[in-house]
């Protein structure tokens, strides 16, 4: 009888691989929450979401490529996002914010990537990492 592969092994591995060879980033989203009661209003609050990250430039025969009706340019990048511990997933409505540091709870300095794209490898449902096209 053949052994079953072990999909949680493989997000461990991508998790090793990302975090040796990749960087703290974040994915800022804002949210509107109402006042403590009906004559206080309310705000807006940015919540930045840690995400372990390797940004990788696009491969040249990728460039000039239609994703989605983006062109991909050889300045965008593909980022390899680990899973673990996000509690969110990336979608086309984010940025990615990379090449930063947090300070306290706030993502500073760096460069921010608009979200084109976002595969989240999940064979048999268990997520192993998001694969992202991103543009400056």
């Amino acid at each position: 009888m053949a052994e079953r592969f072990n999909y949680i092994e493989s997000q461990a591995d991508a998790e090793e691989l990302i975090a040796e060879f990749g960087q703290i980033g974040a994915i800022p989203r804002t949210t509107f929450e109402p006042g403590p009661n009906p004559w206080t209003p309310g705000g807006e609050v940015t919540v930045y979401h840690a995400i372990k990250v390797a940004v990788l430039p696009i491969e040249l025969q990728d460039a000039g490529r239609d994703i989605g009706g983006t062109l991909i340019k050889s300045s965008d990048a593909q980022i390899l996002g680990s899973v673990l511990g996000l509690t969110i997933t990336p979608t086309t409505t984010d940025t990615i914010l990379v090449d930063g540091a947090f300070n306290g709870d706030v993502y500073e300095g760096g460069r921010a990537l608009t979200v084109i794209r976002c595969n989240t490898l999940a064979p048999a449902g268990t997520p192993v990492m998001h694969d992202i096209i991103a543009s400056a």
